[in-house]
């Protein structure tokens, strides 16, 4: 079973339940790093962070922000050493995103996604692999430009 770490601030709190609830009913196991209904207050970048951390630690494959707007989070992800965040608003982009850009972490605004949307997104991110669809040349080009990425981003990063 898939494991798939998740956070949000007060802004994407009903997002994140609704989208816990449906990963959950597909039967990947959920760990929610953000903010809870009743708890203290995460701030965005917070909960950003330890997703991010999550998912650089390789205790989780991939990770699911969600903010108001997703712009703060998808920044603050970003920093984390094999961290390859991804603000999301249709199904191609998410569908894309994975096959071009080997995407692992989805950020969503909450305040511009409504939960079937976001539900339909997160299905084409998980369904798809890096390279489908992608004339097997091109996916040779792209690998290429994804090791160049790591080459860069092993330089910038000390862990």
């Amino acid at each position: 079973m898939e494991r798939i770490v998740i956070g949000s601030t007060r802004a994407g709190l009903t997002l994140k339940e609704r989208i816990i609830a449906f990963l959950e009913r597909k039967g990947f196991h959920v760990e929610d790093v953000g903010m809870r209904r009743d708890g203290e207050f995460v701030p965005y970048h917070r909960a950003a962070m330890a997703v991010g951390e999550a998912v650089s630690s390789g205790a989780f494959e991939r990770g699911i922000i969600i903010c108001g707007t997703g712009a703060g989070s998808v920044i603050t992800a970003a920093k984390f050493k094999g961290v390859y965040p991804v603000h999301v608003t249709n199904t191609y982009m998410a569908r894309q995103a994975r096959a071009v850009n080997d995407c692992n972490v989805l950020v969503f605004g909450e305040w511009l996604t409504p939960p079937e949307h976001a539900f339909e997104m997160v299905d084409a991110w998980l369904n798809t692999r890096f390279g489908d669809g992608v004339d097997p040349e091109w996916k040779k080009t792209l690998a290429g430009f994804l090791d160049e990425i790591r080459t860069f981003e092993s330089k910038q990063f000390t862990r």
